[in-house]
């Protein structure tokens, strides 16, 4: 049984390693899942040359180019990685770091992260939508700065608060359902006492 495992691994292997990524990318979205599973399909997987795969385990042909799909996924997520905004924040301090330009403690970047801060709600009380955006990324670059300056990873940080929304607004949805409150007519008192509702009982 394990050489029956080891030759389907091997052949899912062969199958990606031949994808051509450039061809596929454009599909990986959801809107276009099925148009990138039928390119799987249609390039490589002839059922002939599966036969002898499918009879010894028991996924079936339509499993195995789920597989791949979320393959590609992983791959785009990897590929895609060192493109994204906050790699790119990331690397920006880093060179700074390299040279000198940093601040010598968590506290005197804090000092700036207030700073950012207060500057945006100046913004906000002009009404001037150009500074308020650029008060919005200055204060999110010193934050990803103070979280690296106390060595906290900020790609880490934003994924656990976004991980923390989804599931509390989850019960929230759960709780709605329940309780027959329609949360698009719903007040903004009903909501909130919702919301505490979810956090508290995860």
């Amino acid at each position: 049984m394990r050489t029956n495992y080891n030759n389907y691994l091997e052949t899912i292997i062969g199958i990606f390693t031949s994808i051509d990524l450039n061809k596929t990318k454009g599909f990986i979205n959801k809107s276009n899942k099925t148009a990138l599973l039928d390119y799987i399909n249609k390039e490589f997987l002839n059922l002939k040359e599966y036969r002898a795969l499918i009879k010894d385990i028991t996924l079936e042909k339509e499993d195995i180019i789920e597989i791949l799909y979320q393959l590609l996924k992983l791959v785009y997520t990897s590929t895609d990685k060192d493109n994204n905004n906050t790699s790119v924040t990331e690397r920006l301090i880093t060179d700074a770091n390299n040279k000198g330009f940093t601040w010598p403690n968590s506290n005197s970047c804090f000092k700036k992260v207030e700073e950012e801060f207060s500057e945006l709600k100046n913004a906000i009380k002009q009404n001037d939508e150009n500074n308020i955006k650029e008060e919005i990324g200055d204060l999110l670059f010193t934050l990803h700065c103070f979280a690296n300056i106390n060595k906290f990873n900020y790609e880490q940080i934003l994924n656990s608060a976004n991980t923390k929304f989804e599931k509390r607004f989850k019960k929230l949805k759960e709780i709605a359902k329940t309780k027959n409150i329609d949360l698009l007519k719903c007040s903004s008192e009903i909501k909130e006492e919702i919301w505490k509702e979810a956090k508290k009982s995860l």
